[in-house]
């Protein structure tokens, strides 16, 4: 018994002092060795792959178990970066209409040479069909007093209905209490728009009844003391007839309050009415058309009727015959 033990000692020693000359060698020498080193390695190759195959996952599973952490903490860098370049996306589209929304409202306030104030809408009212209003980022710091102008790049939004420091209600064209003076493009015809109707319909009422409205109008502000001129309101959709005359009719108007954002404040009136100016040009009615002339006919004689006559003149270059070398007879006689 004593002696199994010692000699399966030595069997351990041997195999360990093997392993530590394999080790030295590899790191010196690297895997193309030969001679002794090459010789040790043919004979103990196979079995340290054999181990390395079966332990390698068993030590994966272990270095796992010891952090069981750090695959997490991998995928959440990997969420928080990829959140982080959404935000950067969302933030670079947001310059990008924001930038375009500035332009388009510079360019309005240059053709009706108004002088705004740009505000972005922070709140919404309470849009229960009795107050339509939302609320700006600009107020009395910035120049902006009750009952001025309020539009964006499509038209009408509004007038200011309260101001504080740095905040503005803005009272939509919309709401039921809403009222402002409009004037037809076609005749230059006055009245007023008034809310109360829903976001998307105004009704339009005209000051002489013995003027007609017809659908397909459009109306812009005509101003007063608090607001000014020329701004878009709407087109006309529906005309109701009152007694026979076209007194009232319904409106669609330009601006889509559901979608408001950058806003301007008219701080500055023009020194001339726009007039229509600041409406988008109407297409062009397409031309009427005449139906193209028949062709004339041409006459062409008979050859047949008269031997040996030629017809010149037949297609427009003198001297041409209908058919060339025709006589009353084909081939001719002699």
């Amino acid at each position: 018994m004593g002696r199994d033990t010692r000699r399966s000692r030595l069997v351990i020693a041997a195999l360990l002092i093997a392993a530590f000359t394999l080790i030295t060698l590899d790191y010196r020498t690297g895997r193309s060795a030969t001679g002794a080193r090459g010789v040790v390695h043919s004979a103990l190759g196979g079995v340290e792959d054999g181990v390395s195959a079966v332990f390698r996952p068993i030590g994966h599973t272990v270095s796992s178990l010891a952090h069981p952490n750090r695959y997490h903490d991998r995928a959440d860098r990997l969420a928080q970066e990829n959140a982080r370049l959404r935000r950067d996306l969302a933030d670079d589209k947001m310059i990008t209409q924001t930038g375009k929304e500035l332009a388009d409202l510079r360019l309005l306030a240059n053709k009706g040479q108004y002088t705004m104030v740009p505000a972005r809408v922070i709140a919404i009212g309470d849009v229960t069909g009795t107050d339509w209003t939302v609320t700006i980022n600009a107020g009395k710091d910035d120049g902006i007093a009750t009952d001025k102008t309020v539009l964006n790049a499509d038209g009408l939004v509004g007038t200011v209905a309260s101001v504080t420091a740095h905040t503005a209600v803005v009272r939509l064209v919309c709401d039921p209490n809403s009222r402002i003076g409009a004037r037809l493009e076609r005749t230059q015809l006055l009245g007023a728009v008034a809310g109360g109707q829903g976001p998307s319909t105004l009704v339009f009422t005209v000051y002489d009844a013995s003027f007609r409205v017809q659908k397909g109008d459009r109306l812009t502000t005509f101003g007063s003391l608090d607001y000014v001129a020329g701004v878009p309101i709407g087109e006309v959709t529906k005309v109701t007839d009152v007694g026979g005359l076209s007194r009232t009719a319904e409106v669609r108007p330009y601006v889509s309050v559901g979608t408001l954002d950058l806003v301007g404040v008219v701080v500055g009136r023009p020194t001339v009415d726009p007039g229509d100016r600041l409406l988008s040009p109407q297409p062009a009615p397409p031309e009427p058309t005449t139906p193209a002339p028949a062709p004339e006919a041409t006459l062409v004689p008979d050859a047949a009727a008269s031997p040996g006559a030629t017809t010149q003149g037949v297609t427009g270059t003198p001297g041409v015959t209908g058919t060339p070398g025709a006589t009353g007879t084909p081939g001719g006689a002699g």
